[in-house]
């Protein structure tokens, strides 16, 4: 039961019913999150049709398992239209694929970013906190800077020290813009046009998706014979036939794969999160008092991520709260039922974390920021299946290691040394398109402690 002290941070106006026909198409297109009246938090599943198509989506632990886990072959494949909106910029790389390719390549990031080589990254994530720590004073878009400094950091991971800042801030830019302007429902698919004719995107999402690859390209070139960091590793990986996995496309595909994946996820989740500390007192001053306590003024050593479980508590809050990724969609390869609703070969089924995260059934207070659900020592534990900010079952986000550790330094080191308070007249109401941010980024003033 929600309580006076709790703390409600914003979310988007719920209409009173769920929109129907074009819409639906509508909000669909402009914001997920604006379909969904304040009963879908509660509901089990919702199936929607469209015109030809038809979504349905699960809300409740034991049919996100059934979709995810027991079948994840029938479900394997990334929905259709997840696959045409990200194609443009990261090819067919292993976040889009299936079947041996998919198990292939996964293996190799699973290598690459295993949570034993965490404490070769943690260097990195230091580095961009302290640049980001004394870079930020005064009214700063926080959700910019962070894109970019997580953006370098993973390029650092790539290619070593050589990587430039300006490439990662370019990046991040290019990406927010792109996802601005990608289509977020492909309309000549829910129209029932065959696939080739379906999946086009705008001149400006084209010129931007453009405009990343051309970026992974400079980087890849400028890498060099002899190249450093992760990169080394996935150019020399060498499939069955003892021949490169990765020809010069796919290996394009992997870097914007994983320059976006390892950046966005945590730049969102840090952004949301540090409006949350900003907007909670009594939340900022236990944090302050875990990192004086832990660190007492220095920086975080690798050791030190385990000491700090309040950090990590207000994280996984964040992300209960403001998923990065707001849904999780997949495509049926074969006719199959879900509690009683026949699903045909093709159509779309999703789980939305958005909905999930903040289900009445499993959550108490579900739109009440309370990290302490998150402590070790908390009574209720998270729900299985009912909690998914990295998705879960076997594609479960190889990155999750390190995208939590980056997170956890960049608090630990940003919040014993800088003050933020919400910028005047500053809003943010969350808004889903391929990930969620706050709508016209995040203003927060900044003031050295």
């Amino acid at each position: 039961m929600t309580t006076t002290e709790d703390y409600i941070p914003p979310r988007p106006a719920a209409p009173a019913r769920f929109p129907r026909g074009m819409r639906a198409l509508y909000a669909s297109a402009t914001d997920l999150l604006s379909l969904f009246p304040e009963t879908a938090f509660r509901h089990r599943m919702m199936p929607f049709s469209a015109i030809s198509q038809r979504v349905l989506i699960v809300n409740e632990p034991e049919m996100v398992r059934r979709v995810f886990i027991t079948g994840r072959a029938e479900f394997e494949a990334k929905s259709r239209h997840f696959r045409q909106a990200l194609e443009p910029v990261i090819g067919d790389s292993m976040f889009l694929n299936s079947g041996e390719v998919w198990l292939t390549r996964r293996a190799l990031m699973a290598k690459l970013l295993h949570p034993s080589r965490t404490p070769g990254f943690h260097p990195l994530f230091v580095q961009g906190a302290q640049e980001l720590a004394e870079s930020w004073n005064g009214k700063v878009d926080v959700a910019a800077g962070f894109a970019a400094a997580t953006a370098l950091a993973v390029m650092r991971a790539l290619f070593g020290q050589a990587a430039k800042a300006e490439d990662a801030a370019r990046l991040a830019a290019s990406f927010t813009a792109y996802e601005g302007a990608v289509l977020a429902v492909d309309f000549g698919h829910v129209f029932g046009l065959p696939e080739r004719m379906t999946g086009w995107q705008f001149h400006t999402a084209s010129k931007h998706a453009r405009a990343i690859r051309r970026l992974c390209s400079a980087n890849i070139l400028a890498a060099g014979a002899k190249p450093e960091g992760l990169f080394a590793e996935l150019q020399a990986a060498l499939g069955e036939n003892g021949r490169r996995l990765l020809d010069p496309t796919q290996l394009i595909n992997e870097v914007a794969m994983l320059l976006l994946a390892g950046s966005e996820t945590s730049a969102n989740v840090l952004t949301w999160t540090l409006y949350l500390v900003a907007n909670h007192a009594p939340t900022r001053e236990r944090l302050r008092a875990e990192h004086e306590a832990v660190l007492a003024g220095r920086l975080p050593e690798v050791a030190d991520l385990n000491a700090l479980p309040f950090t990590k508590a207000v994280i996984q809050e964040a992300m209960r709260l403001y998923p990065p990724v707001p849904y999780l969609s997949r495509e049926a390869a074969r006719p199959e039922r879900i509690a009683g609703i026949q699903v045909k070969a093709g159509e779309t089924v999703m789980a939305l974390p958005w909905l999930l995260h903040r289900n009445a059934h499993l959550w108490e207070a579900p739109h009440a920021f309370r990290p302490e659900r998150f402590l070790p020592d908390a009574p209720q534990k998270p729900p299985q299946f009912g909690y998914l900010p990295f998705s879960i079952g076997p594609r479960i986000c190889a990155g999750a290691s390190f995208a939590m550790a980056e997170m956890m330094v960049f608090l630990a080191v940003l919040l014993p040394r800088l003050d933020f308070t919400l910028a005047k007249g500053t809003a943010p109401v969350p808004r889903a398109r391929l990930t969620l941010r706050p709508r016209g980024g995040m203003k927060l003033m900044v003031a050295k402690r």
